[in-house]
């Protein structure tokens, strides 16, 4: 399993992949890194999350996901219209 996020800073890391789970957070992936450590990432942050179709289209010149970028944008309306909050 590898970790893909490019804000890590193990991001590109190769990690032996032991289990995936559903914790109070979401999907995670329990690892063992290089010392045989167990750790667990949020499965989006790994290469076994499905490909965000935006950013393969964006060829890797855009960091951002279309989830993101609809949140922000819901986020700015908020401010524009002076609501403020972030729906969850």
């Amino acid at each position: 399993m590898r970790l893909i996020h490019p804000f890590h800073p193990r991001c590109g890391e190769d990690f032996e992949f032991l289990e995936r789970l559903n914790s109070w957070r979401g999907d995670v992936v329990l690892v063992l890194d290089e010392q045989g450590r167990r750790c667990s990432f949020p499965v989006e942050w790994t290469d076994m999350a499905p490909a965000d179709v935006f950013v393969e289209e964006a060829g890797g010149v855009c960091p951002f996901r279309t989830e993101d970028l609809v949140r922000l944008a819901d986020l700015v309306a908020g401010l524009r219209d002076g609501v403020g909050g972030i729906a969850p």
